[in-house]
Formats: C-alpha cells, structure tokens, sequence
C-alpha cells in the first residue's frame, strides 16, 4: 500500500552521503545508544496535514546508534491513511554528531512512479537533493531545491528535522530566520516537489518547570516556530538535542510526543 505521504512522513522529515553507502552499519562499528516511540496526536481524534492526504494514528519506532561519522537510525513509521487503510514504512537516516538531520532514505515507491523507491533525500546547508531510486536508471528522478536559510521538514512529520530547526538560534527572545520545507507528490511530471515557506524561530530558554515525557522528567529547551504552514509550534527539545514534544496549539490541537524512551548510552 502507498500514500500520497508515505516516501516523506518524516517529519520530517528535516537531512545522503553520495560516496557512503546506506546499508547502516555494515562493515562499521557502531554503538546502541537509545531507542524509542514517537506518536501525533490530533484534538477530537482528526486527523492531521492537508486534507486530501491527511494521517491518523501516526507512531514512529526507532532505533539511535553511535558511529564515527555521527549517528544512524533506524525505524518504522505506521499510520492510517485513509483512516482505517494501515500503512508501515521503513526508514533508514544519518544524523551529525550534535543530531541534526542529515538523509533519509524511505523504503516506499512513489505515487506517480511505478518504478521507483526507495525515496532518498540529502539535506545540505545550501540544496536538498532527492533521488527517487529505480531498478531501471532511465526511470530515475533527480530533483534539488535551492535554500538560503537553514531549513527543516515541516510536512509531513519528521521528529529529529523538527530538533535541527533548534540549532539556527541560541540567543533568547531573538528570533532566527528559518524555512520550512513541505514535500509533495503532484503528478508524473512533478513526482517530488519541494514547498518552501520563510518563517523564524525562536529560543525562550531552558524550562523551569518539569516536562514529563515518556514517563521521565525532563528540564526542557523551549523553542516558538513561527512559519505560514503552521502559524505557531512550540517545540520542547533534550540539552542533548532529542526532540520530546512539538504541539500546534490552533484547532484542531497536534502534537507529536516522545512516548517510548529507552537510553543505553549517553549521547
């Protein structure tokens, strides 16, 4: 089964080495370092995202391991969409050493594009690059987004892009210019397109009071994104730089939350 979505549920996405392969750890060493559940929550059990693709129940499992380069992970997202039409989709990524999303790769085909998936994407300071994958190389998509600000996948859902967001300001109460990318399926001509809209983030500073999240305490970064898709996101981030919760407060309520939390190592 395929969604509109499904090659990009991310939240995001936001973040592919061209010269290592993505086979995540074969021949290398690499060290467990946490594992955990994310869940999106929609007020009245709505569901959430543009209506004609919107996702209900969304969970997404993962698995975090140390490498020398930085950190891979690891996972599966599932969700409905339509509502009661289940949908699970494995993913693989590479993040830096501080966290930030660097690729994707998603174990999907493509809505308009028989041949195709897995789905890949490189987020480079300057270019997102996308490469929609195909046994036959004729059949291969090739697509790159200029971007001038640092940037991160806004739609569909992507937990650690959202976290990446974070690093573009540290000062409190002074916002950091941002975008926010969208990804979206439109036709044969156009199967991966890039939707990008400006927007600011900005630091309140550490959390005074406990934030309690996947049954742990936790003394939270808080952050305020402000951006056209979302109007207002208030995001709650680790000092280790996890995201633990990021909630639109405009109707319907979504909110995306660490459920499952579980650290071997520290980060």
């Amino acid at each position: 089964m395929t969604s509109k979505y499904g090659p990009a549920i991310i939240v995001f996405t936001a973040f592919l080495l061209m010269s290592v392969p993505l086979s995540m750890g074969q021949g290398r060493s690499r060290k467990k370092v946490a594992e955990g559940e994310y869940r999106v929550t929609t007020e009245s059990d709505l569901g959430c995202g543009p209506m004609e693709t919107e996702i209900f129940h969304f969970r997404e499992s993962w698995t975090l391991w140390r490498t020398a380069d930085g950190y891979d992970l690891e996972g599966y997202r599932t969700y409905e969409s339509p509502q009661d039409e289940l949908h699970s989709n494995r993913f693989i990524a590479k993040l830096t050493q501080d966290l930030q999303l660097f690729s994707t790769q998603e174990f999907v085909r493509l809505v308009f594009r028989r041949d195709s998936g897995p789905l890949t994407c490189e987020f480079h300071p300057e270019k997102l690059r996308c490469d929609s994958g195909a046994k036959d190389p004729v059949n291969k998509v090739k697509v790159e987004f200029a971007m001038d600000r640092p940037y991160g996948l806004i739609w569909p859902f992507s937990a650690f892009s959202l976290a990446g967001l974070t690093h573009a300001t540290s000062q409190p109460e002074m916002p950091a210019p941002i975008q926010v990318v969208q990804l979206d399926q439109v036709s044969d001509a156009f199967p991966v397109v890039a939707i990008r809209s400006d927007g600011l983030i900005r630091y309140l500073g550490r959390s005074q009071v406990t934030l309690t999240v996947s049954g742990q305490n936790w003394h939270a970064n808080v952050y305020e994104l402000t951006a056209s898709p979302v109007r207002k996101m208030t995001i709650w981030v680790s000092p280790e730089g996890l995201l633990l919760a990021a909630e639109m407060p405009r109707a319907p309520r979504t909110r995306m939350e660490l459920t499952k939390f579980t650290k071997f190592a520290d980060f």
